[in-house]
């Protein structure tokens, strides 16, 4: 995979659409120096960050499909823009070609201390008190966290207003200090921000409660059926890239995840390892882009790319 020569040749990009704290750019910055070592060549990371990750597909568009330049996919976009935006050619991330999944997670109901509520069942006794008067936070309109809170309102019968944040370290010092009262977010940074006292973490979406945080319990534990949502990150080249080169990144992935210490930063931060082929990625993005493009459509109301409220 790797030879002497290898070492001079033109970095390798690694495009990243969210801000710092965010899921894409935890695992981007945790798997470059590994796909360094095993490709024989720098990775460097770049954050282009506005429209929802659109900017960095933007970027990976107008690269040549050669695999000098990847992008990281997530959840947000590569299954929620499609469902939000169901006009493909116009999309500029319709152009890319899977390599391989990394990693899932789900997110956390994390509530400000000011809020002054410990349960999912507080929580939704408090906005159907008080309809349209919460409002939940997340980095970007259309991404997991964005969809998680509307999903939320619509299974819990209630009326809370989004708030977007374009970088999520803005969003951590609002809730922090109550400027906010709510999050959807990941598991990775709102944890550690629940574990010192700075914030309180309600719940998790997924269907079982996280190995980082068993006691906490999850959505549908709280009493909200129905509710699952686990945020993904992955990543894509250009479409049209050889399949020998999308093999070999993927060789060096698969390799990468599957360290152990890499797996065991993964599962500290909360994530679970899943590294696949890229077919199977292929296959996951288009699964998930079917099932959320039905829960869009379910939601009721304002159009969620508005950032509105879903329920009248």
């Amino acid at each position: 995979m790797r030879s002497d020569s290898d070492m001079s040749r033109p970095a390798l990009r690694l495009l990243i659409g969210f801000s710092p704290g965010s899921a894409s750019d935890i695992v981007a910055r945790l798997v470059a120096p590994h796909l360094s070592r095993l490709l024989g060549r720098a990775v460097r990371v770049e954050s282009h960050l506005g429209k929802s990750g659109e900017n960095a597909g933007r970027q990976l568009a107008q690269t040549a499909p050669d695999g000098t330049t990847l992008l990281i996919a997530t959840l947000g976009t590569h299954a929620l823009k499609r469902a939000l935006h169901p006009l493909p050619v116009t999309d500029p991330d319709d152009g890319c070609a899977p390599v391989s999944l990394l990693a899932t997670a789900p997110l956390v109901v994390t509530a400000a201390n000011d809020l002054g509520v410990s349960s999912i069942a507080e929580l939704v006794a408090r906005a159907r008190a008080a309809p349209d008067e919460l409002e939940f936070a997340s980095s970007a309109i259309g991404g997991a966290p964005h969809l998680a809170g509307e999903l939320f309102c619509r299974v819990a019968g209630v009326r809370m207003r989004h708030r977007p944040y374009l970088h999520t370290e803005a969003l951590y010092v609002d809730l922090e200090s109550g400027a906010v009262p709510l999050t959807f977010n990941n598991i990775m940074s709102a944890l550690p921000l629940a574990r010192a006292g700075r914030a309180v973490a309600l719940a998790v979406t997924g269907a079982r409660r996280s190995p980082m945080a068993p006691d906490v319990p999850t959505v549908a534990e709280s009493g909200i059926r129905d509710y699952e949502v686990i945020n993904w990150v992955g990543v894509v080249a250009r479409v049209g890239t050889p399949s020998r080169i999308v093999a070999d990144i993927n060789s060096a992935l698969t390799t990468t995840i599957e360290e152990h210490d890499v797996r065991a930063r993964l599962s500290a931060l909360g994530m679970e390892a899943a590294a696949g082929s890229p077919e199977a990625f292929a296959l996951h993005i288009r699964t998930e882009t079917i099932r959320w493009a039905g829960l869009v459509a379910a939601i009721p109301g304002p159009s969620p790319r508005s950032g509105a409220q879903v329920l009248p």
